[in-house]
């Protein structure tokens, strides 16, 4: 009777289940993210065709914290909020301003829009948009590497 060895099987961890929601999670990201971009560059152009420049005076500023604000009141006398400023106005000077009197939109005529909204907007919308096709072949691999038992 020959001696028989007995058989060792490696012990191998089944691979990790791969995980779609990722790939539906970085792409729903990235079209919210450049939505919000575009919605900041549409509203910049929407304001700079229908809105009226006038000249504003700084009456009340808000920087450093959560909430920062500048506001005017225009040369009609009504005082409003300014969605995007240039610099570090103070109170009492003066500044041309676009400003739309049905919406009550209102931003220095100097700049287009909140340089650091779009910024960060379109800049997480599109490593975002750039990391969707890098998560699908990682998780084409993942399910490859499951049918195939490796």
């Amino acid at each position: 009777m020959p001696y028989s060895h007995p058989r060792y099987e490696p012990i191998m961890v089944s691979p990790a289940k791969p995980r779609p929601w990722r790939v539906w999670g970085a792409a729903a990201a990235s079209a919210l993210l450049l939505a919000a971009g575009l919605f900041t560059v549409g509203k910049g152009l929407y304001l700079n065709a229908n809105g009226v420049t006038t000249q504003a005076k700084v009456v009340d500023v808000n920087r450093g914290g959560r909430l920062n604000f500048v506001r005017v009141r225009l040369s009609s006398g009504q005082e409003t909020n300014l969605w995007a400023w240039t610099g570090s106005p103070q109170v009492g000077t003066t500044m041309p301003v676009v400003y739309l009197e049905e919406r009550n939109w209102a931003k220095d005529a100097r700049v287009f829009a909140p340089k650091w909204d779009l910024w960060w907007l379109f800049g997480f919308g599109l490593l975002s948009a750039f990391s969707v096709p890098l998560e699908r072949r990682r998780f084409a691999r993942e399910e490859l590497a499951r049918r195939n038992g490796w």
